[in-house]
């Protein structure tokens, strides 16, 4: 019997059917990009906590994604910004769907 495959979304958040699909992305997205600055920078993360002025084991929680429901995409916005990283913001038009 062949085995059966399942093509994502591109969404694994939505895949799994968690409420908020493209906030969660957003964040998980927004946190590989500040744990790419942090590495670039030759940082530890423990170091970045004390440039954004938070608890090294709080900041941990962030950016393992433990503390998804208490960080907004705002304080990682604010997070990458201080780090000197790069935020670019698109905004598209969907065309309606028929």
């Amino acid at each position: 019997m062949p085995e059966e495959i399942f093509v994502g979304s591109g969404n694994v958040f939505e895949d799994i059917e968690l409420p908020r699909p493209k906030e969660l992305l957003a964040k998980a997205k927004l946190i590989h990009c500040i744990d790419a600055v942090i590495e670039n920078r030759g940082l530890k993360r423990k170091d970045a906590a004390k440039l954004l002025r938070r608890h090294p084991k709080e900041f941990s929680l962030i950016m393992n994604g433990a503390l998804f429901d208490e960080v907004t995409i705002g304080q990682l916005m604010d997070y990458l910004a201080a780090l000197n990283g790069h935020i670019e913001i698109t905004v598209c038009h969907r065309p309606n769907s028929v």
